[in-house]
């Protein structure tokens, strides 16, 4: 708990040995921050935590942590779990919201809503030290906002819809919470039942909450439903409204035998005058020991102090609930705040020595490391100087392998194509020649192709001479088939002539092979 002079204190409702060794301020659960311890009770310690998130986020969270060790611990983390189970289900802006169950490192704890305000078992000690009392619009005010938290947490379904028939079974100024702005929330589900379930943590005839706000089905051990819960909140209405518990010797174990016997509770109008009788009817009904003849829900009997006091429900109490909460609470509020903020300095404080610490250590290690690199690869490389280098800070990844195009072979076969064009076209044009050679023998042109004979291309080559116009020289029949000779070329050279080209290979090729390679 906090002290008035802001320092931190641990409250302790049971006496605990020793502590889990590894819980400390500035440790982390997952992804919250221990600060400080703020509660101690049987079942575990109760921490404020910060949940830190991305660029500078962060919120001030409740970590419930657990305690024992050995037997105990397997049926607290039982407890526990149910306890998340439970409330983590109630969506109500009058019960605790539960943020989620961790476990790190074998701790388990339950991360929940950090309240700002104070239990209302503060502030009725508080009054009570100071003798004012809590003023009656303001107390049934904070008692209407339980009977809410209670029926959500009665209301709660599974999730084809059928009631869980939960049952809180610790109502009590413990267990209730209230903010500075003057909100109301119930907390600590820690054993709480759902009755329409297998899974739950206690033993038949096993007592467990605070004795002084027990229903007396639940003292005698017999089974307990949502009506018990409303005998608690008529014990917390019956102590805030007249001042005084409605059972004798609340303060020790004889409380029980005063809740469990067949006398009536005490009426709030005889030990406070003036105590409105309307209101005292609502008193009266939740504490009735036949749970038959209590109210029926906690909205049934909301209900019913709404219309006994009205005023405590109507537009504008909210601000006296706050301007009370502030008049009681104000100093406690300033120093309960610096402390959270001193210790969230001191972590601040921590972490960045940690992290300048981190930062030097890993640039020593780099400097260090970047050294040993160099040494390794200036002997690597004298004494395997092919062997590649391994290390990722000097040697770049390896690039996928280019596959080589072989530039010479487009080259090669557009030549081959190129020359068998010349080839075919060469051959056509000759079949060509050949197939034509007795047209073009009379003509004026002269053949490319040769003929089969020499004297075809002679011919060819020198046309006959014209005919003399006179008669008298003409020549006889058999002078008409031998060819003239041409004039200064001597028989036997011309011969000779005729011979060599005869043997020669044909001249086509060479004329026309040249225009196609260009």
């Amino acid at each position: 708990m906090f002290k008035s002079d802001g320092s931190l204190a641990v409250r302790s409702a049971t006496s605990v040995s020793t502590d889990p060794p590894s819980l400390y301020s500035g440790q982390s659960l997952g992804r919250y921050e221990l600060l400080a311890p703020v509660a101690k009770g049987g079942m575990g310690q109760v921490w404020v935590a910060r949940l830190r998130g991305a660029r500078g986020f962060q919120k001030l969270v409740a970590i419930k942590t657990l305690l024992a060790v050995g037997e105990d611990s397997e049926r607290l983390e039982r407890m526990l779990f149910e306890e998340a189970r439970i409330a983590g289900l109630i969506q109500h802006p009058n019960v605790v919201q539960t943020i989620e169950l961790g476990e790190e490192q074998g701790t388990l704890y339950l991360a929940m809503e950090w309240v700002d305000g104070e239990p209302l078992s503060y502030l009725l000690t508080h009054c009570e030290q100071t003798n004012t009392g809590v003023p009656l619009l303001i107390a049934v005010n904070l008692v209407g906002q339980l009977l809410r938290g209670l029926q959500a947490a009665h209301d709660l379904n599974d999730a084809s819809g059928e009631s869980l028939g939960v049952v809180h079974r610790d109502v009590s100024p413990h267990n209730v919470l209230v903010s500075y702005s003057g909100v109301a929330k119930l907390v600590d589900f820690g054993i709480a039942k759902a009755m329409n379930q297998q899974v739950n943590s206690t033993s038949t005839g096993e007592i467990k909450g605070k004795f002084a706000y027990m229903a007396p089905e639940q003292i005698l051990g017999n089974p307990v439903d949502r009506r018990a819960d409303i005998f608690s909140a008529g014990i917390m209405l019956h102590l805030m409204t007249s001042g005084q518990h409605p059972f004798k010797n609340h303060r020790s174990i004889g409380v029980l035998h005063s809740i469990t016997n067949n006398d009536p509770a005490a009426r709030p109008s005889l030990l406070k005058p003036g105590y409105s009788r309307t209101l005292e009817a609502v008193v009266m009904r939740a504490l009735e020991k036949d749970r038959e003849q209590r109210w029926a829900s906690a909205d049934e009997m909301r209900l019913a102090l709404q219309k006994a006091v009205p005023e405590a429900f109507a537009v504008g109490i909210d601000a006296e609930v706050e301007a009370f909460m502030t008049a009681t609470c104000a100093e406690r509020a300033a120093a309960k705040r610096e402390a959270v903020r001193r210790v969230e300095q001191q972590s601040d404080t921590r972490m960045a020595a940690a992290r300048s610490l981190a930062k030097a250590g890993a640039t020593a290690q780099s400097a260090s490391s970047l050294r040993a690199v160099s040494v390794d690869t200036s002997v690597i490389d004298e004494q395997e100087p092919s062997r590649p280098s391994f290390v990722p800070t000097l040697q770049p990844p390896p690039e996928p392998p280019v596959k080589t195009v072989n530039r010479r072979r487009p080259l090669v076969m557009g030549a081959f194509i190129g020359f068998g064009l010349v080839a075919a076209l060469s051959v056509f044009l000759r079949l060509r020649t050949v197939d034509h050679g007795s047209h073009s023998a009379g003509s004026g042109f002269v053949q490319l192709a040769p003929p089969s004979t020499a004297r075809v291309r002679l011919e060819a080559s020198f046309p006959a001479p014209a005919e003399p116009a006179t008669s008298d020289s003409a020549a006889p029949p058999s002078a008409v088939t031998e060819p003239a000779r041409p004039p200064n070329v001597p028989p036997k050279a011309k011969a000779k002539k005729v011979r060599a080209k005869t043997h020669s290979p044909a001249p086509s090729n060479d004329l026309i092979a040249p225009d196609y390679a260009r």
